[in-house]
């Protein structure tokens, strides 16, 4: 192999995922009265090419402005935060007990090769299985609690037949976007 099939070897090979740069619509805040909270807000909003829910849900029958603006800043980094989440996805899933290796298991525990062929190239043989199931995750719900001992959690799915399974791998993350853990739900 001469040092050009090198290079054209490994090009674009060390990428788990192509970074997408979505822009999220900003939901309406106007309905939301501080001084008279109801316990559940929710809106489905534009998030690049895909549409993406996303909750309040509060504890409480009031809350500051203050508290307002940390939610406001926090639903303005979602963006930022589904990529960092990303690297916690990645991080968890080489490691010897993972949740995200459990998550992407059960697919292909559960699916015969005529379903995963819908949703990975199986003759690809670049990347194992699980990192192409990996690829396919899609954020595709945040929540936000206030004061809930995290934050947010986003939930990630693969689409199956074109809408995204019940399967939920979810990454719950503090106010500033440290990871609190990520589980597996359904």
């Amino acid at each position: 192999m001469g040092i050009f099939d090198f290079f054209k070897k490994n090009k674009g090979e060390s990428e788990i995922r192509k970074v997408e740069i979505r822009i999220l619509e900003k939901p309406d805040f106007m309905e939301i009265d501080i001084k008279k909270l109801e316990d559940y807000y929710d809106w489905t909003l534009s998030y690049g090419k895909r549409k993406l829910n996303l909750d309040f849900n509060f504890e409480t029958e009031s809350i500051d402005q203050t508290e307002l603006n940390q939610i406001k800043e926090f639903v303005n980094k979602i963006p930022e935060y589904d990529i960092q989440n990303w690297n916690y996805i990645k991080a968890d899933f080489e490691q010897d007990v993972s949740m995200t290796s459990d998550y992407l298991n059960f697919y292909l525990d559960e699916l015969d090769d005529n379903e995963l062929a819908d949703i990975i190239d199986l003759k690809n043989r670049k990347k194992s299985r699980n990192s192409l199931l990996m690829e396919k995750l899609t954020l595709i719900r945040v929540g936000i609690y206030p004061r809930g001992s995290y934050f947010g959690t986003f939930d990630y799915s693969i689409d199956i037949d074109g809408e995204p399974c019940n399967q939920l791998l979810v990454v719950h993350i503090n106010a500033d976007g440290t990871l609190d853990y990520i589980t597996w739900e359904s």
